[in-house]
């Protein structure tokens, strides 16, 4: 029987306390960036609203879906996702950054989509047919195969996505018991192809040297924040947490989100929000994420067969890093990545596809829980 309080029901609770937080708070704080591009206070406002509510509709989907049933569609799902990273590559980018396909009225990210795909595909391929996980040699064509989507991403290039797709992944192997030399070696390439990128092409270099001047004086006024604005937008990140204090200066009262914090409503959504809700807001969506991590753990946990633990695990762990990361940049503790902060940050890709994942982790509890803890081992 269902309890009050089921791991369930807090997922959703705890999304939607996110989501609405987050969508005030975009209201907030992008009127200054919207005014200055001469639209409406509101226009950030009104298009997350829209993504939100396709976003609960993709939740309740992935929750009323069987996930048994829905795993075998992973490898479909992983090759289209494989396409859309080629096809990214193949159109006009920005400032030689490919990142985004245009379709019309709206657009989307292939390597959110990706993400989630490879996610499943893992937790789908991890296991027999009759339930039980393979052999550990068995599984490195499919981590090659994740592989090439990894590097289609660093070559966008989009290497805080690639770091986050791969630890999320990470921690759905070392969950499924995969012996410690097969992880040492996807390890090892991943830091042999970030260092190459960012010491031998010098790709965002110079955001590495503004976060390592930063942390050495981050209030300082470094040389390298000429180039990349990494060591300004650290400066005002910090100063936007600093100034709420305990209870913030009040919503629509913050004076950081008047252009002076970059990218106020999008990646750094945690700080221009800190200055308004304060110390009280940053330790209440901490809570959030917090919470949501556990009630996924609660529901792999719970589950009756091997791919509804890994999916439950891979998707939460991926939800909960990429919060991380985000808070982690906005509290000036990792380089800028412009990774977007779960259910809170404006972005429909990011959206839709993070209640996705919520949405599949409460199907494993709808459809494949049960109590008991299992112990599971790769051979």
């Amino acid at each position: 029987m269902t309890t009050r309080w089921s791991p369930e029901k807090t997922i959703i609770i705890s999304v939607a306390l996110l989501m609405a937080t987050g969508l005030i708070f975009i209201y907030s704080v992008s009127g200054p960036y919207s005014q200055q591009r001469d639209l409406a206070a509101w226009h950030f406002f009104l298009r997350q609203l829209v993504w939100a509510v396709l976003a609960m509709i993709a939740l309740f989907i992935g929750s009323s879906l069987n996930y048994r049933k829905f795993l075998k569609l992973s490898p479909a799902l992983l090759i289209a996702s494989l396409v859309f990273l080629v096809m990214v590559l193949l159109v006009p980018g920005r400032l030689n950054v490919h990142r985004w396909i245009e379709l019309g009225f709206f657009r989307f990210q292939p390597s959110e989509v990706f993400k989630i795909s490879l996610l499943m595909y893992m937790a789908h391929v991890l296991v027999d047919d009759k339930g039980k996980p393979k052999e550990a040699r068995r599984i490195v064509p499919h981590l090659a195969i994740g592989g090439i989507g990894l590097l289609l991403i660093a070559a966008q290039p989009d290497l805080g996505t690639m770091a986050l797709i791969f630890a999320a992944t990470l921690a759905l192997l070392f969950a499924a018991g995969l012996p410690l030399k097969y992880l040492l070696v996807p390890i090892l390439a991943i830091l042999v192809l970030g260092g190459a990128m960012v010491f031998g092409l010098g790709y965002e270099k110079d955001r590495v040297d503004d976060y390592v001047a930063s942390l050495q004086d981050p209030f300082g006024d470094h040389a390298e924040a000429n180039l990349s604005r990494g060591s300004y937008q650290i400066r005002q990140s910090l100063i936007s947490i600093g100034s709420g204090g305990l209870l913030g200066r009040g919503l629509g009262d913050g004076g950081q989100k008047n252009l002076f914090l970059p990218a106020s409503h999008t990646d750094f959504i945690f700080s221009a929000s800190a200055e308004e809700g304060g110390f009280v807001l940053c330790v209440s969506i901490l809570t959030l994420f917090i919470i949501f991590g556990f009630a996924a753990l609660k529901i792999a946990c719970r589950a009756t067969d091997l791919k509804g633990f890994l999916l439950a695990i891979g998707l939460g762990a991926m939800i909960v890093l990429q919060a991380g990361i985000n808070i982690g940049v906005a509290l000036g503790l990792l380089p800028i990545t412009g990774i977007t902060l779960p259910f809170f940050s404006y972005g429909g890709s990011s959206l839709v596809i993070s209640c996705a994942a919520a949405g599949l982790i409460m199907s494993v509890a709808r459809h494949g829980g049960a109590p008991g803890v299992r112990s599971l081992k790769v051979r």
